[in-house]
């Protein structure tokens, strides 16, 4: 196994001698280097469906079949020596929301009551055009605070964020503070994510308070994004290629999508996908109680 750092305190790519080399590590060393680098490709592994799926397990509790139907994924049932699992398959082909377009920044499944924020997967089965498929970037939010400006460190206390439901907009509004803290980490970072601008209102930050006032606009949130996604310590962006797998804390980051510039009629990127809890339920109890009540 070879690992290459991206940048020094975050995200690496990982070269297995075999796919099933993973699995000799254990999920306590996976575990503990998803926390340390948060961002993690592993490149060309060409593992089974059921392979994927028992992958998922090395790095917290998978998804049920269930819990995708908050976030509307589709899911295909799998067996596995787990017993059977539940990933997400999908293509530009038939994600309606994004399909070949540009993605903006955004973290995903921030509003859910039961353990917003899960680790994401994504592997790539099949990526015809990689020079034309679309390149995914992350953007490090853990690590943007050493560069706002002192006006903006002072404006972290006074802001609230207004959200809703990405899925099905004007539903499950709520408001959260803009710093938000790591379940296991305790790491801080900013509760940036798509906003709503223009006439489409189907992001999920709608509004934007500073001391308890609504702003009416998410001017706040734009300004921010455009400033943090100039600075390069705090980006990656990755260019797919066949049976890269990304596991990442999306917790930590928000990411985006440049446009898929392919005929989508004449070719099709796939991917697989599994959402992993980072605790346990009490845990989540716990930490709900601590910092969200």
């Amino acid at each position: 196994m070879n690992i290459t750092n991206i940048k020094d305190t975050w995200g690496s790519i990982i070269e297995l001698d075999t796919p099933e080399e993973f699995f000799t590590y254990s999920p306590d060393y996976w575990r503990k280097l998803s926390y340390e680098r948060k961002l993690i490709f592993f490149k060309k592994v060409n593992f089974t469906k059921a392979q994927y799926s028992e992958f998922s397990f090395y790095f917290g509790q998978p998804w049920t079949s269930d819990e995708y139907k908050y976030s509307h994924e589709v899911t295909e049932e799998v067996d596995t020596k787990n017993g059977v699992q539940a990933i997400s398959p999908f293509n530009n082909a038939n994600t309606k929301m994004v399909s070949n377009a540009y993605m903006n920044w955004h973290s995903d499944i921030p509003n859910r009551d039961f353990k917003p924020y899960p680790f994401r997967s994504l592997w790539i089965t099949d990526n015809p055009t990689p020079e034309r498929s679309g390149k995914t970037s992350w953007m490090n939010l853990e690590e943007s605070f050493q560069y706002l400006t002192p006006e903006m460190l002072e404006m972290i206390p006074r802001v609230t964020v207004c959200q809703q439901s990405w899925y099905d907009p004007g539903t499950d509004t709520k408001e959260f503070p803009l710093l938000k803290i790591h379940p296991i980490t305790g790491a801080k970072s900013l509760r940036i994510n798509h906003y709503n601008w223009g006439p489409k209102k189907g992001a999920w930050i709608t509004d934007v308070k500073i001391d308890g006032v609504s702003q009416g606009h998410c001017f706040l949130i734009r300004q921010w994004t455009d400033y943090l996604q100039k600075i390069p310590d705090l980006i990656y962006q990755h260019q797919w290629n066949t049976n890269d797998i990304a596991i990442y804390d999306n917790h930590s980051f928000i990411h985006s999508r440049t446009a898929l510039t392919f005929d989508p009629k004449a070719a099709t990127r796939h991917f697989f996908r599994i959402n992993i809890n980072h605790l346990d339920d009490q845990e989540w109890v716990e930490h709900k109680k601590k910092y969200l009540e």
